[in-house]
């Protein structure tokens, strides 16, 4: 589990924003290469946590313990060359003493993969997704509660050619209906469409190149009175134009990188659009088979849920660290470091640092310890914060598939 995972919640790891990864080729490698068998794979992760500020607040810090269950599986049926994947997840937050922080998230997704000829592939997927965001992520530490939101969206994606063909062709479309349920955050309910096309050519055996081009329009429900006198139009529509490079140069050393130019223009015209370099470089580094490490560098931008804003620009650096110390034994270690900027006004620093033991107790099963800080320092007062997590874990029928999820959620 990453760090973000603990400190955001379900806000980025595996949890269904049905929008194809950034870089589609580790998608379609991962459905050519690395699918489950069919059959039932369940999963579930039981964690007992302290927190010293579950609010995420500079002042009048409030510390309890809270128990996190995620009973999850995935069923995988095949249809001659075909494939249908049901994912279905629950993850329930009780809380000892601050009731109201409790929640009850539940996801579920299907995906279908359509063998349809030697050279084409069809993709579909839908999903369903109710959760919330934890205190202190854009921007809950100054809400009542925290942010609760629910999204129902599909897609579906044309593939032409294989892995082992010199080229690719890849079309995708996706659709998303985002709504929030609480903390006067209907201003903030949109509907999402993307369609990006995309090239992908081997530049020899375990390379490959990219080239992409992407349109989302965000058709937000009603006016949102806070960013501007009378009401602001939220709506807007972004493209982005990216080059790239998937490559493993070794059984040591494999990655990704893309770099390119979104430009985001909003309607109303006394909102400040954007344009500039978005980028991404995933690589990861296996120095011995026992010992490996993960690097994230990324520039991007996202829709945001704070009063005064429209969207934020985020610079994000993580590196993860995952040692086997015995058979048995495995430590785990990680930093991130963040700088958000908003449209107006607010900037924020974030810094992030975990550091893990994992024990396989049985086949089966693995328990686990593991402490984490987080800090936040923005020109927004009131917004700063330090928080301390010890969390304590149980993961059963732990289900390691490589094949890259879709996800949904604001």
């Amino acid at each position: 589990m990453k760090i973000k995972q603990l400190g955001q919640g379900m806000s980025r790891g595996k949890l269904y924003l049905i929008l194809m990864l950034a870089f589609a080729p580790v998608g379609i490698c991962a459905a050519e290469e690395e699918r489950l068998s069919p059959g039932f794979y369940p999963d579930l992760a039981l964690e007992l946590v302290f927190d010293d500020n579950i609010r995420r607040t500079e002042d009048n810090e409030v510390e309890d313990w809270y128990t996190r269950l995620r009973p999850k599986f995935d069923w995988i049926w095949a249809f001659g060359r075909h494939e249908l994947d049901i994912s279905a997840e629950i993850d329930s937050w009780h809380y000892a003493k601050e009731s109201n922080e409790n929640s009850f998230d539940r996801y579920l997704l299907a995906e279908l993969d359509l063998d349809i000829s030697r050279l084409i592939d069809v993709n579909l997927a839908a999903g369903y997704s109710r959760s919330h965001t934890l205190r202190g992520h854009d921007p809950s530490a100054a809400s009542v509660d925290p942010n609760l939101w629910k999204t129902l969206g599909a897609s579906g994606e044309f593939i032409y050619g294989r892995r082992s063909n010199q080229m690719q062709l890849s079309l995708l479309v996706d659709h998303q209906e985002i709504q929030f349920l609480n903390n006067d955050l209907e201003g903030r309910d949109h509907d999402q469409d993307t369609i990006q096309a995309a090239v992908f050519y081997n530049w020899g055996p375990k390379t490959q190149l990219l080239l992409k081009i992407s349109r989302v329009e965000f058709d937000y429900k009603q006016k949102y009175a806070p960013i501007a006198p009378g009401g602001a139009e939220l709506d807007s529509s972004e493209m982005g134009y990216h080059i790239g490079i998937n490559w493993e140069a070794s059984y040591k050393t494999s990655g990704e990188f893309s770099i390119g130019m979104t430009k985001k223009e909003l309607d109303d015209p006394r909102l400040k659009s954007f344009s500039g370099l978005t980028t991404a470089l995933k690589a990861k580094w296996a120095p011995k088979s026992y010992s490996t490490v993960d690097l994230l560098l990324e520039r991007s931008f996202q829709e945001t849920k704070q009063t005064s804003t429209s969207y934020v620009v985020k610079n994000q650096f993580s590196a993860d660290w995952e040692h086997e110390l015995t058979r048995r034994l495995t430590m785990e270690s990680g930093i991130t470091l963040e700088f958000d900027k908003w449209s107006q006004i607010r900037e924020d620093e974030l810094f992030d640092l975990y550091l893990g033991v994992e024990y396989s107790l049985l086949r089966w099963m693995d328990i686990g310890v593991r402490y984490t800080f987080q800090n936040r320092d923005s020109n927004i007062p009131g917004l700063d914060y330090d928080s301390n997590v010890i969390m304590f874990t149980v993961q059963a029928f732990r289900n390691k598939s490589g094949r890259p999820k879709r996800t949904m959620g604001p």
